[in-house]
């Protein structure tokens, strides 16, 4: 090893280029496997996580999952012999009042089984009574560690204080570990009971309640499978519009992490690719520093050194570089996490749990050390045999073996690069498709949108009309906002999103034992113009759509395709809609399609309820600006609120525009990162070509001088090299389009109206590297012909 530094020192450049080249390839492969292992790999934090299952409910013919009831909830716990406890949580927003100016905040409705089902108890305080599960019972908060650290400042007297959410008092209970995280809460903050209302008991026409269970020790989830298929028909017997309905249950982790794992996997996998073009890199320079000392490699040899004495010499120099590396890697990883971090969509799970720890650094360990031996193994095998007495008396030289040892280096980082780049296309194409799909939000670029929670304890039926009526129209009275309006949910944003079950009366389009569903949408008047969404047939939303009035709903382009395919839907009757008491409901109007879930999901069927005739309390605000950029609107908003209740917060605002670039957060994310491997993969493989040619015209300068001496001229030499570069890179590339061909089909649930083995992706790709070799060849061909022959020679 001290030989190994001294050689080393004694070429810092060489030692420069190969320690950097690792410690880029080892910190970016260990950034991306730390967001891999604490969104993926990472158990989830909680005693015997494994035992934690998601419950669902299938509908019958249909392809989706759908939570609970909480009927269905009510009956599963009761009735299953699978699990040892069962847990529903409804996560919600409510505002904090009472402390001042009045703050939005994350709540989550759990039940009293929810602290036995995860096994994570509060440190301080106690959990929730079973009476605390439905209506009437004790109101009791439990919070989180870091609202009780910052908001009542980690004093353990808080237990027992007040906290008002809605104009609902709760006695502060408990407090949680400071290491409890559950990603189904969404980052609730404070915790209280489910406290089912009477009608909620009831109705099972609304799955909202996401239910986990903890299997019995010694079960496994085909035994909680089982237990579920023969109490689901039961179940779902007790409504006719279930039957055929089946409950599943899966595993925890993979449902949380399922939806990220293919393209955090593909990720890394990139990035592995990154790593070996890094790897190949190093190799080359060491074969290259390899034959530059043939002579010192003889000399050994001659003075009796074995060739695993050899192979051991340069094998530890590459061990020294890549422990350089990998230190050098441990100051790279924080910059490349916080990187990744920052690019990530913030509505992945478990995001929060990515942090460098034991298991990231051993991973930096390893993957330096194998880098290291992957990148010294060819060289030192090709170098430590060396022929003794062409090398003594020739010096510094190659033989056509390890020329053709450098070449296949060469050639597999150009099929490598191929490989990557064509996966970045993908990227980049998917993304670009997109960006051309129309959300149906005609006017985004011009509205902004808030979050406003009206306290259920303050707000009944009629003042939520009241002031819905009051603000809208106080705000359109404002100078500069064309039109607004109040909403329970902002398409392309997947909170507050709901579903909700009904009987459709003619619809021609739904098999025998289905149930069909329909997101639903409760607005003010005014809502299709705030948002830009057109009124195909029929009419709009009115103010004398009230509760008295006849019910009416308006239903989408969507929805007439998808359950009434024949026919006139207008007046056409939905019954079972919103619970007893509210049916019918009559289509009084068609719009057009809105993208709800994600630009690459086609429109789903959606319902728009007037709010007016079944209020709810949790609403968004939306304004559109006559002109200018609409964020600007905020201020009024707040005031106009604030003059109808001083303790209703607007939050969260943000324009239209921004909501639907952010539902693209993941396509960017995996874009971006594909863009930056390929791009990093793309100068390797270059720098390997220019390498590889500026090395081969140092040894062939005898041979140029001799062409230009005997009348060659420069265009015949600038051939030469560029045809050598050339010829590498075609080689790279005929392996990288079948490496692509192959390899770019994990991408096949990532891309989006655009084939895994797309041509012109394909093509694009070579061009790019075929350009990029062009230009590595052009410059040691310049300098090749600029040679003086006389002067090679005289050197020669």
């Amino acid at each position: 090893m001290r030989l190994a530094l001294r050689t080393l020192l004694r070429a810092p450049g060489f030692t420069a280029a190969a320690v950097l080249t690792l410690a880029m390839g080892v910190g970016g492969s260990t950034a991306v496997f730390s967001v891999l292992r604490g969104v993926v790999l990472r158990p989830l934090g909680m005693p015997e996580p494994g035992q934690l299952v998601r419950l669902y409910e299938r509908p019958a013919g249909l392809d989706v999952h759908w939570s609970y009831s909480a009927p269905d909830y009510l009956d599963v716990a009761k009735e299953t012999g699978a699990f040892q406890s069962v847990a529903g949580i409804r996560p919600v927003r409510q505002t904090l009042t009472g402390r001042g100016t009045p703050v939005p905040l994350r709540v989550a409705r759990v039940t009293s089984s929810f602290f036995g089902t995860l096994r994570s108890w509060p440190i301080l305080g106690r959990a929730f009574d079973p009476e605390e599960d439905f209506a009437g019972g004790p109101r009791t908060a439990v919070v989180t560690y870091e609202f009780w650290r910052r908001e009542l400042g980690a004093d353990r007297a808080a237990l027992g204080r007040t906290l008002v959410l809605d104009g609902i008092p709760y006695t502060i209970g408990g407090v949680m570990p400071a290491d409890f995280r559950f990603p189904l809460l969404r980052q609730a903050e404070v915790l209280i009971p489910l406290a089912l209302q009477g009608w909620e008991k009831e109705f099972r026409g609304t799955n909202w309640l996401t239910a986990v269970g903890r299997l019995k020790p010694g079960l496994e989830l085909r035994h909680a499978q089982a237990d579920l298929d023969v109490l689901s028909p039961r179940i779902h017997a007790r409504i006719a519009e279930h039957a055929g309905w089946r409950m599943e249950a899966q595993p925890l982790l993979e449902d949380l992490v399922g939806p990220v794992k293919p393209a955090l996997t593909a990720l890394f996998g990139a990035v592995l690719l990154a790593l070996l073009i890094a790897c190949a890199n190093v190799a080359s320079l060491l074969l290259a520093r390899g034959m530059a000392r043939q002579r010192e490699l003889a000399i050994r040899a001659a003075l009796g050194a074995r060739r695993r004495d050899l192979v051991r010499s340069v094998l530890m120099e590459a061990i020294v570089l890549s422990a350089l590396g990998g230190a050098l890697a441990i100051l790279v990883i924080p910059w490349a996490l916080g990187a990744l971090l920052s690019l990530a969509p913030q509505d992945m799970p478990r995001l929060e749990e990515v942090h460098v720890d034991g298991v990231v650094l051993a991973y930096a360990l390893g993957a330096a050390i194998a880098s290291g031996l992957l990148a010294g193994i060819l060289p030192a095998l090709q170098v430590s045999h060396p022929q003794v007495m062409d090398a003594l008396k020739n010096g510094a030289g190659g033989t056509p073996a390890r020329a053709r040892a450098r070449s296949a280096l060469v050639v597999a980082e150009v099929a490598l690069a191929f490989v990557l780049a064509a996966g970045a296309g993908l990227m980049i194409r998917t993304l670009s498709g997109l960006l051309e799909v129309q959300p149906g939000l005609a006017a985004r670029d011009r509205v902004v949108v808030a979050d406003l929670d009206l306290p259920r304890s303050r707000y009944p039926d009629a003042r939520i009309i009241a002031l819905a009526q009051q603000f809208v129209q106080r705000v359109s009275a404002v100078r500069g906002i064309r039109s607004t309006a109040l909403m329970t949910s902002v398409p392309l944003d997947p909170r507050s999103r709901a579903e909700y079950g009904f009987s459709l009366e003619g619809g021609d389009a739904v098999d025998p034992g289905q149930f069909p569903k329909a997101e639903m949408v409760w607005a003010t008047p005014g809502y299709l113009e705030t948002m830009g969404i057109p009124l195909v047939r029929g009419r709009d939303l009115r103010w004398t759509d009230v509760q008295s009035a006849p019910h009416v709903v308006l239903v989408n382009e969507a929805f007439v395709r998808r359950l009434i395919p024949s026919g006139d839907p207008l007046g056409r009757r939905i019954t079972n809609l919103l619970g007893p008491g509210n049916d019918p409901w009559e289509i009084a109007g068609v719009i057009g399609d809105v993208h709800t879930r994600g630009l690459d999901r086609a429109p789903a069927p959606l319902v728009l309820v007037p709010l007016l005739q079944f209020p709810l309390p949790g609403l968004r605000a939306a304004a559109r600006a006559a002109s200018g950029d609409p964020l600007r609107l905020i201020p009024q908003l707040r005031a106009e609120l604030r003059a109808l209740d001083p303790d209703v917060p607007l939050s969260g605002a943000q324009s239209l525009a921004n909501v639907v670039n952010a539902s693209l957060g993941d396509r960017r994310f995996q874009m971006t990162l594909f863009s930056v491997f390929a791009a990093l993969a793309l100068a390797m493989a270059a720098l390997g070509i220019y390498g590889l040619l500026a090395y081969s015209v140092a040894q062939r300068s005898r041979e140029i001088g001799i062409r230009m001496a005997l009348g060659a001229d420069s265009w015949v030499v600038l051939r030469l090299v560029v045809r050598s570069g050339l010829r590498l890179a075609l080689a790279g590339l005929a392996l990288g389009v079948a490496g692509a061909l192959i390899g770019t089909r994990v991408l096949a649930s990532l891309v989006y109206q655009v084939g895994t083995t797309d041509p012109a992706t394909l093509a694009a790709t070579a061009a790019i590297l075929t350009a990029s070799a062009l230009l590595a060849s052009w410059i040691p061909a310049r300098r090749a012909a600029r040679v003086d022959p006389a002067i090679s020679l005289r050197a020669e």
